[in-house]
């Protein structure tokens, strides 16, 4: 793990507490997760190979609460083992910190992550491509700050700086990195709005070249509540991207693309349970070294049939395609559909057991994919060790 990164987040959360002097409340508590999983198509290909995993996440958290500041630092390990393809298997390290602190009208955030997995996680929001194993190793930090300018005003600012390095020359290295901005107003008890504008760049490092890409966007964002049941959330705006490709004998070649982004949400709570949907358009970098559009749908449902047992429910389209060159007809399409149940023996003890369906097209490689998987995770919380001084 990249000590030295972590020590610089530490002495930064540290200075942010100085100010605080009440008693702090302290809590150290665990978790392990162990999990059972059976995927009849690992790689996500039309040569169909299935395996059983087992997966553990053994996981110690650490938090320290005062009356204006909270830090949480998480520290652990995700194993994987798999029966027919021991090349697959992994322990994979990570770290999470998040720290807040308030004063009376200003809140300040920073959060940071250390985490190392394998680059086919993150396929379906990156690539499309399960059948290569690259190690990723990702970094971030984000710190962020709002202030109550008045009693129906906010305003905030905040960024990002994220590296991601591959072990192998598949996927291009990469950061990149983002501002934000953003007012808010409270019109009335039910509706608030604002704007929102942002500004990123994304720069990767490949066998074959280099990109350097900038986009901006400017958004209306608005909450409405439309009863004590529904709420809607919507953000709608416009975006611009410019991006540079260099190859490797020196060519330069610039593009730029212009376009919508969108995110609304509608959320319900009854006595039928939580049902919530979803539609979004944002742009996402690929460690490719292209920028991609991606459209994504998705509606989930949850209810808790009785004291020990509930029930959940889960669907997802997305649609991905070249943010920088549109008139490309490479296109691919993720589905997926996850119901579960979960039974609650014990305060602290239960047992989660779902199925999930995944299916991936792809207009210019032809390819139509799924897989079918089932898995069940004991899922236990230790109360832990709390002390007040």
């Amino acid at each position: 793990m990249n000590k030295s990164f972590i020590t610089r987040v530490l002495l930064i959360i540290s200075g942010l507490n100085v100010c605080s002097v009440s008693a702090a409340e302290w809590s150290l508590t665990s978790t392990l997760d162990p999990s059972f999983n059976y995927d009849d198509n690992v790689f996500m290909s039309e040569n169909e190979q299935g395996s059983v995993q087992y997966l553990l996440s053994p996981t110690l958290s650490i938090k320290r609460a005062l009356e204006t500041s909270e830090i949480d630092l998480s520290v652990g390990y995700n194993i994987n083992r798999y029966v027919s393809f021991s090349e697959l298997d992994r322990q994979d390290p990570f770290a999470r910190l998040n720290s807040t602190f308030s004063t009376e009208r200003s809140n300040y955030g920073l959060a940071a992550s250390y985490q190392q997995s394998s680059s086919r996680s993150t396929a379906e929001e990156d690539t499309g491509d399960f059948t290569t194993e690259s190690s990723l190793t990702t970094e971030t930090i984000s710190p962020s700050y709002s202030y109550q300018l008045t009693e129906r005003n906010l305003l905030s600012i905040g960024g990002s700086y994220s590296t991601r390095t591959y072990s192998t020359t598949d996927f291009s290295d990469n950061e990149i990195k983002s501002l934000n901005s953003g007012w808010q107003h409270q019109f009335s008890e039910r509706l608030s709005g604002g704007l929102t504008a942002s500004v990123s760049n994304y720069q990767s490092d490949g066998v074959t070249g280099t990109t350097d890409d900038d986009s901006y966007s400017l958004s209306t964002t608005m909450t409405y509540r439309l009863s004590e049941l529904w709420q809607v959330n919507g953000q709608l705006g416009i975006r611009k991207l410019n991006s540079r490709n260099t190859d490797n004998v020196g060519f330069t070649q610039s593009n730029s693309s212009s376009g919508s982004s969108f995110n609304f949400n509608a959320r319900r709570q009854s006595e039928l349970g939580l049902f919530s949907v979803g539609l979004s358009r944002s742009l996402s970098p690929s460690s490719t070294g292209d920028v991609n559009e991606q459209d994504r749908f998705n509606v989930s449902w949850s209810r808790e049939l009785t004291e020990q047992l509930s029930t959940s429910m889960s669907a997802s389209y997305q649609q991905s395609t070249s943010a920088i060159d549109e008139g490309s007809s490479d296109e691919r399409e993720n589905i997926n559909f996850s119901p579960a149940i979960k039974w609650q023996f014990d305060r602290n003890l239960g047992l989660n057991v779902g199925y999930n369906y995944r299916q991936q097209k792809e207009s210019e490689e032809n390819t139509n994919v799924s897989s079918n998987s089932v898995m069940a995770t004991l899922i236990y919380d230790w109360d832990g060790i709390r002390a007040s001084r």
